[in-house]
């Protein structure tokens, strides 16, 4: 299949052009116009799983952490010519979705987590930069959850998710309702601001709390174009 082809369906499963983000999303590397069989899967594109997909037979990279933010790549030097320079000389082509990926409502990362973590009613949360990416959901029960080598567990009630380093919305979390909020980290100053209002939180890792999208997409992906193979690449 050709590489357009997919970078189209991505481009329109995500709604990527709806967002404002730091991320150049869509396709940053192009592959020469070769086809395209295998499609590889990650949370980051580091100069590992550049070299896994290219190792394991992948054409094309899809990650949610790309190389390419705000103003673009200033000089092609250091890692950023390491990760570059090997999926060149590979021709595989990288694919980065951001904040379309943590919001999309059938693969995002939030929905895909509160789904996880066996949560009703799950609703659209926590705006950044005039996107909503997160989301708010009602745990029937107390339940306790694993995500890797994270064990955690959850009170019943509401319930706020947003992955990766969203600790800047316990306050709205808190506002909304929330018992706790559900993301990956917080620096020191956002626990202590958290803790002033008395806003739990539940730190379940950057990393893990953002491979439920990568996954998902995957999963649609092979559903959509079963020809194309698909693999994720962990850490």
């Amino acid at each position: 299949m050709k590489l357009e082809k997919i970078v189209k369906w991505l481009d329109e499963v995500l709604q990527s052009n709806k967002f404002d983000d730091v991320s150049n999303n869509g396709l940053q590397i192009e592959n020469s116009g070769i086809d395209i069989a295998r499609v590889a899967f990650a949370v980051d594109a580091s100069l590992q799983s550049v070299r896994a997909a290219c190792e394991q037979g992948a054409q094309l990279l899809v990650v949610h952490h790309g190389i390419s933010w705000g103003g673009g790549i200033k000089r092609i030097t250091g890692g950023e010519y390491n990760v570059i320079g090997e999926a060149i000389r590979s021709r595989l082509a990288l694919y980065a979705s951001h904040l379309p990926l943590d919001a999309n409502k059938k693969v995002g990362n939030n929905w895909q987590l509160a789904r996880f973590m066996g949560l009703k009613n799950i609703s659209p949360a926590f705006s950044y930069h005039g996107n909503i990416i997160g989301v708010t959901g009602i745990s029937p029960k107390k339940r306790t959850v694993e995500i890797g080598e994270i064990k955690f567990t959850i009170p019943k009630g509401k319930i706020g998710v947003c992955s990766g380093g969203a600790a800047v919305f316990a306050k709205d979390a808190a506002s909304s309702g929330c018992k706790v909020l559900v993301t990956g980290e917080a620096d020191w100053g956002e626990t202590i601001a958290a803790e002033n209002i008395g806003m739990e939180m539940i730190l379940a890792g950057h990393y893990l709390t953002e491979t439920f999208g990568v996954k998902a997409l995957a999963k649609l992906l092979e559903k959509t174009y079963p020809e194309i193979e698909t693999i994720f690449i962990s850490r």
